[in-house]
């Protein structure tokens, strides 16, 4: 799934399944210098059993377009915009390494939008 964010193509793996924002999200973030591809057996399994799916590629990764961004606040940020591209209101954030730093600190700016967080 190809998403605008900032003005630049964001790109998110949907599982095998058309996102439907109507569904609980799971967002998943990537560590440094990895893409979306690290979370593709969990994104399919969750697509397939009722939830939205968005395995995200962070700018300047993967299937995103850049540069990369240059902290953790402006990935959360980044993050956030990604749920507004994609119509999502909340979301459950799955973080590995520094995705789930993102996770943390896009919790802490927007708590109203983060149902659970998986580090």
């Amino acid at each position: 799934m190809e998403l605008v964010v900032d003005g630049r193509k964001a790109y998110a793996y949907t599982g095998g399944k058309p996102f439907d924002p109507t569904l609980p999200c799971i967002v998943f973030m990537h560590g440094a210098l990895h893409d979306h591809s690290v979370w593709n057996l969990l994104a399919r399994w969750f697509a397939h059993h009722g939830h939205s799916v968005l395995a995200v590629d962070q700018p300047a990764h993967g299937r995103s377009e850049g540069p990369p961004l240059p902290s953790v606040e402006a990935l959360a940020d980044w993050t956030l915009a990604l749920l507004d591209a994609a119509g999502a209101a909340r979301a459950d954030f799955v973080g590995h390494s520094m995705g789930s730093l993102i996770g943390l600190e896009a919790a802490a700016r927007a708590p109203h939008r983060v149902n659970h967080l998986v580090m």
